[in-house]
């Protein structure tokens, strides 16, 4: 119990969903405009305005070129970030300390040998440097003091001459600079930083005054101190993005406000830019609630319309309703529809009156039945109204149209019938849209000239239909009356085979088709789907022919009589599972796979549960539930009635007086025990469409078992010929003999 509550909850929140997404869908597709910003190029800038407009209502926007401008001075304002980079000052460093390691280890060779290998310089030195400071004890010193003066200037800054020149160039006086460790920040002005070339030029006054007194030691000092010195200070490009990013938005939008009925633009003024803007936020915001006010309006139609459908499924189609596949079918066949429709509005230089209304109601018509066409045609009207502008006309051709090609669709059993249904259509919207253009003061050669497009609405129906019905078929596995039609030709492979190979069988199917296509004609039902579903009803018997009785010679050929009643039942309902694989393979459509169960339902196979009582040992119970085929039992009136013609077709043969009254008796017993064993339960079947099917069935029965009356038998000669005899056919050859 608790299953089932899970099961049909969850098929009702399938359900939704499925209404709910094309609810969605379907308003989109409704509110879908081409180019929904009116009025975009009606003015142009510096032409004269075509026309005078006032605001239609209070209008607040971003005046996005003043935004722009004040977030672009507000970046402007920020200051460029400097930052040290460490690796230049600790590179010099180490190429300072590296030129005097490599002259202290030349000093420490033989002395024929003290000579230093320039290769092994960090860079390029002079002869008479190298050569000084080769003879100089106190390097270290000297070392010394270049460290000092280098480390003076790095930690002061140098920047690259071309980027200082670079920054100043774009009116930059200060910069923000950052502490080597990344700790403090200062302001300083460009012009103090010192330059590559200025830092090398104070380098010379800084050295100290026993350097500046020794000739060589200045120029040795002063030779290092340039080859060391590098540009250690530069722009932080990303951080200074970063900052002014920051500060820009920080500056809060330039709102301009319009007031309601106030003059934008007065006709024959030349629109200016600020005017142009002013023009535009304007037409963007009529845009935005007309695109608003369409959703709304289309959403609420749209969702009456559905809900409607929700209602009409609800309680007068529930067996649609509770197909999760039927129900996202009738779905698509609305979007189909619609989008049909919208595509020729759309279209460059199509006339309106051409539009597919009635292709939804022709679909539903075809692929379900023809109640639910009925209903499609009130939604298809209203669901059309938002994509014609709300043209009445329109709107009553697509009703009347689409109640007119229902009434001849779901009569179509052949394809050139859709030639008739289009006519039908066709007449139906030229009709409607000449009587509301007279209505309308137009003359009749006006009238007919406009209307005659409805004729071409028509034909463009069931051209489309005509192109999607076996579309719709392969996707959602569905047959029509004209694929029934199709199969309904009796050189079928299938049948076929079992002339050859279950004779018998044939002969009963076609007996049983006989029965079910009359009866359903008289109850209203699908009689070409009853036909074709009892052709193949029993395709499952060819497989082990010679175990039925109806492929069985003679009673004496019976090869159930040395099996088991449990053994004799596996092989008769097996026929059910080998006839669905069988089916399968042969593609045929779930429609017809249906009635191979159904048609035998949950039913016992009485014969051999009787056999199994009476082979029991005394107190040995049989459970008849054990002799029952699997079922589903009869779940459409067509698989009811073939289950009954079946049975019927089947019993009818013991009659051994095929009397009226017999045959009605019979047909009476076997409807009253199917009805009590329960297997019509699940159908649509009334007590009154069973009436009908026994007069049917013993209408037809007693067609079939009809006697002759007899005749008196002629005398015969005694030297009459026989054709079956060879000595009579020679006297035929040789009359002289």
């Amino acid at each position: 119990m608790k299953n089932l509550k899970l099961k049909a909850r969850k098929q009702r929140y399938t359900i939704l969903a499925i209404f709910t997404a094309g609810w969605i869908l379907m308003t989109l597709l409704l509110a879908f405009e081409r180019s929904p910003h009116f009025g975009a190029n009606e003015f142009i800038i510096g032409e004269p305005a075509p026309r005078t407009l006032f605001s239609p209502l209070n209008i607040t926007y971003v005046n996005e070129k003043a935004t722009g401008n004040s977030r672009e001075q507000k970046a402007r304002e920020v200051l460029p970030v400097l930052s040290f980079d460490p690796k230049i000052s600790q590179e010099a460093s180490a190429k300072v300390n590296h030129l005097f390691e490599t002259i202290h280890e030349s000093q420490k060779g033989a002395p024929r040998e003290k000579k230093i290998d320039r290769q092994k310089l960090p860079f390029e030195t002079s002869e008479v440097t190298l050569q000084w400071l080769f003879a100089r004890a106190d390097q270290e010193e000297i070392l010394k003091d270049i460290q000092i003066l280098m480390e003076q200037y790095f930690s002061q800054g140098i920047m690259s001459g071309a980027k200082k020149q670079e920054i100043l160039a774009a009116g930059t006086n200060n910069v923000q600079q950052i502490s080597p460790d990344g700790k403090e920040e200062k302001t300083r002005a460009v012009k103090e930083i010192m330059t590559l070339t200025e830092a090398r030029e104070a380098s010379a006054r800084a050295l100290p005054e026993s350097a500046v007194k020794n000739r060589d030691l200045k120029n040795a000092v002063l030779e290092i101190l340039n080859a060391g010195l590098a540009a250690n200070l530069f722009v932080n490009e990303e951080e200074t993005k970063a900052r002014r990013k920051k500060a820009a938005d920080a500056v809060p939008p330039v709102e301009e406000q319009i007031k309601k009925d106030e003059l934008i633009v007065q006709r024959g003024i030349l629109i200016t830019p600020q005017g142009k803007n002013r023009l535009d936020q304007v037409q963007k915001k009529m845009t935005q609630r007309r695109i608003v006010n369409k959703l709304s309006a289309v959403g609420i139609l749209t969702g009456v319309s559905y809900f409607l459908c929700l209602l009409y499924l609800y309680f007068f189609d529930r067996k649609t309703l509770r197909s999760p596949r039927l129900t996202i079918l009738v779905h698509v066949i609305f979007l189909v529809g619609a989008l049909a429709c919208k595509v020729i509005i759309l279209w460059p230089g199509a006339h309106a009156y051409v539009m597919p209304g009635a292709l939804a109601s022709l679909l539903l018509a075809l692929l379900i039945h023809a109640r639910l066409a009925m209903m499609g045609a009130a939604v298809s009207a209203v669901l059309v109204a938002p994509i014609s502008g709300f043209q009445p006309e329109i709107m009553l051709a697509v009703l009347l149209s689409s109640i007119a090609g229902t009434h001849v669709a779901f009569q179509i059993r052949k394809r050139v019938q859709f030639i008739k249904a289009g006519a039908v259509v066709g007449l139906a919207c030229f009709s409607v849209y000449f009587a509301m253009l007279i209505f309308h003061e137009y003359t009749a050669a006006e009238a007919l000239q406009e209307s005659i497009w409805g004729l071409g609405s028509g034909f463009l129906v069931t051209t489309l239909c005509f192109l999607l019905l076996p579309l719709f078929e392969w996707v959602f596995n569905l047959t029509t009356d004209v694929t029934l039609l199709e199969l309904s030709d009796l050189n079928h492979p299938l049948l076929k085979r079992m002339i050859v190979e279950a004779p018998g069988t044939y002969h009963h199917s076609l007996v049983v088709s006989t029965l079910a296509e009359s009866a359903c004609e008289t109850i209203g039902a699908n009689s070409l789907l009853a036909r074709v579903g009892a052709y193949f009803h029993d395709i499952g018997k060819i497989a082990r022919s010679e175990f039925f009785t109806e492929n069985q010679p003679t009673p004496e050929a019976n090869k159930h009589e040395k099996l088991t009643p449990n053994t004799s039942f596996l092989i008769i309902s097996n026929h059910v599972k080998d006839g669905i694989e069988l089916g399968r393979e042969h593609k045929l459509k779930d429609r017809i796979l249906q009635f191979i169960p159904e048609h035998q339902g949950t039913g016992v196979v009485y014969y051999f549960y009787r056999k199994a009582m009476d082979q029991a040992r005394p107190g040995e119970k049989v459970n008849p539930e054990d002799y029952r085929y699997p079922g589903p039992k009869p779940q459409s009136r067509e698989t009811a009635v073939v289950m009954l013609a079946d049975s019927t077709e089947a019993a009818s043969r013991s009659l051994k007086q095929p009397t009226p009254e017999n045959i009605r008796q019979l047909v009476r017993k076997i409807i009253n025990d199917k009805f009590i064993d329960g297997q019509l339960e699940e159908c649509d079947l009334t007590l009154r469409d069973l009436h009908r099917i026994q007069e049917s069935f013993v209408h037809n029965l007693m067609a079939i078992f009809h006697t002759r009356v007899s005749y008196p038998a002629a005398e015969e000669a005694p030297d009459r010929p026989d054709l079956f005899r060879k000595d009579s056919l020679s006297k035929l050859h040789h009359p002289n003999s």
